[in-house]
């Protein structure tokens, strides 16, 4: 019998081929559970088991007398959840590690030149929040998405933020992984407050620098 978490997976990659195919959407019907155990090659019994895992995790629901179904509800999670697996690939890390230091890289580049002071202000106070929250216990997540998706901000470009959205979805597994890692916490503001300082005085080669720094240690 089939290992449920390798089915598990091949499910997973074969919505997402699906999904990236423009064949499925959020609401949409997923094939049936003997079209996916033949197109997948495993027994039905394993396609159930991890069908119902799927629905576990909100991914999915099962309307009686009708089939299984995309959530509307949990389609937002997608991403996310996908990531959990896609990413434990070594070269689809690197992949979308090298990708996303391309545009933050060059975001940062055309932020020295672009960025208001509003926008500036608002790298400071996630600094700020950050600590904060690390302080009270809470890993500091979203503040870090939030820092990113500034830095991106500052280069004025909405299609190098809309390119960049969907690469942090898949990296938020692999974010918080390393900001657990022991110590790296210690590390993370002063990166961000030199990367900070560094656009403030509108030093690109310092900012880059800065950034450049920051994504090697941060590992993903």
């Amino acid at each position: 019998m089939e290992q449920s978490s390798k089915v598990y997976v091949r499910i997973l990659h074969h919505i997402e081929e699906l999904i990236l195919q423009g064949s499925l959407q959020a609401g949409d019907k997923l094939p049936s559970e003997r079209e996916l155990a033949e197109k997948l090659s495993v027994s039905r019994s394993s396609v159930r088991e991890a069908l119902r895992a799927l629905e576990l995790l909100d991914l999915i629901e099962t309307r009686k007398g009708e089939g299984t179904f995309i959530r509307k509800a949990g389609s937002h999670r997608l991403a996310e959840i996908l990531a959990a697996f896609f990413l434990k690939d070594e070269k689809a890390r690197q992949d979308l590690a090298e990708t996303r230091k391309v545009l933050e890289v060059e975001a940062v580049r055309l932020g020295c030149e672009r960025a208001t002071q509003e926008q500036l202000e608002a790298l400071r106070v996630l600094i700020v929040q950050s600590k904060k929250h690390w302080s009270e216990g809470v890993i500091p997540v979203e503040e870090d998405i939030q820092f990113h998706k500034t830095l991106v901000m500052l280069s004025q470009n909405t299609l190098m933020l809309n390119i960049w959205r969907p690469l942090v979805e898949y990296s938020k597994v692999a974010l918080k992984e390393s900001l657990t890692r022991e110590g790296r916490m210690n590390y993370v503001w002063d990166e961000h407050e030199s990367i900070y300082k560094a656009l403030a005085a509108r030093d690109k080669h310092a900012a880059v620098e800065a950034l450049h720094l920051h994504l090697t240690n941060s590992r993903f």
